[in-house]
């Protein structure tokens, strides 16, 4: 009987220590069994070094799932495919983006899902037989692990830059150059005064440029009056050859008839008029010689059947 007893209290004893623990598991990750879960992909291109399955994921802090599978791609690139689960409530979108986390100082890693700010649409749907892929980004610590080998390569890269600068015949060319410069500010110390002087002549300049800017200012203004007058006589002259032009265009049109009539009557009788005219000449040239040979024809003119009679 007492045995029996002993049984029983046992069994209760582990019956409570099962359900407590059933019941501690589903506290501590926040959820139930009865829970409906939705499947992702994940496609890293880096270490995931720390990343088993089973291992947690964490939406923005909580757990929400787990990861359920684990493998190596090729094609274009070696990747690492990670298939997880978490909560259909999970608000997962296209904003919705992953990142690997190391969890304490365990090498641990996780996986951490967060969300960009706004409005966003649901992810596409996969073919059949996949699932919808969150993007892959690096964040934080891992962005800077994920860069740090590009980092060195440009650190190495500078410092070998640097080492050939600081050769031995880059050193004479700025041991050189330093003596150079140190020449000249000696010069340059040695040339003090004409230096202190320079912005006093640049001074006396600029007051004789004002001043002839000055002088050029009172000309034009002494000018400007009689080029305004000269001006209004050009455009006086203007339009009083202007309207001389317009007189000149009525009188022809209105003698247009006139014109006509003397270029064909008038100066078809210019050769008579010519003839008759060179006739006339030649009797006035004979008057002339006559009378200059005998002036008293003027008052007296003999007969032509008179005789001359010797005295």
């Amino acid at each position: 009987m007492f045995k029996g007893d002993r049984n029983f209290t046992v069994g209760l004893f582990v019956t409570v220590a099962i359900t407590s623990f059933v019941i501690f598991v589903i506290w501590l990750t926040g959820r139930s069994g009865a829970e409906e879960m939705s499947r992702y992909t994940l496609k890293f291109e880096r270490d995931v070094s720390g990343l088993a399955i089973g291992g947690p994921v964490k939406y923005m802090g909580m757990s929400v799932g787990s990861v359920i599978h684990m493998d190596l791609e090729s094609g274009d690139g070696v990747r690492v495919r990670v298939d997880i689960e978490i909560l259909t409530s999970t608000p997962v979108n296209q904003g919705t983006y992953a990142s690997l986390a190391l969890q304490g100082i365990t090498g641990v890693a996780v996986v951490n899902l967060a969300s960009e700010t706004g409005q966003h649409t649901p992810l596409p749907t996969p073919p059949r037989g996949q699932y919808p892929e969150i993007p892959v980004r690096d964040v934080g610590f891992a962005a800077m692990l994920s860069s740090a080998p590009e980092i060195i390569t440009k650190l190495d890269s500078l410092l070998t830059q640097a080492g050939e600068l600081l050769g031995e015949d880059n050193r004479d060319k700025i041991s050189g150059t330093l003596q150079n410069v140190e020449t000249l500010t000696a010069s340059l110390a040695g040339s003090s005064d004409t230096l202190a002087a320079l912005p006093r002549d640049l001074s006396t300049t600029l007051a004789d440029i004002q001043a002839a800017v000055g002088d050029l200012r009172s000309m034009i203004g002494q000018v400007q009056p009689d080029l305004s007058a000269t001006l209004a006589n050009i455009n006086r002259s203007s339009e009083n050859l202007a309207s001389l032009t317009d007189r000149f265009d009525a009188m022809l049109r209105n003698n247009e008839g006139n014109m006509e009539r003397f270029m064909q009557d008038g100066l078809g009788e210019a050769p008579a008029l010519l003839r008759e005219s060179r006739a006339t000449l030649r009797e006035l040239e004979k008057l002339v010689t006559e009378l200059k040979d005998d002036p008293s024809q003027l008052i007296h003119r003999p007969p032509n059947d008179a005789l001359d009679m010797d005295p």
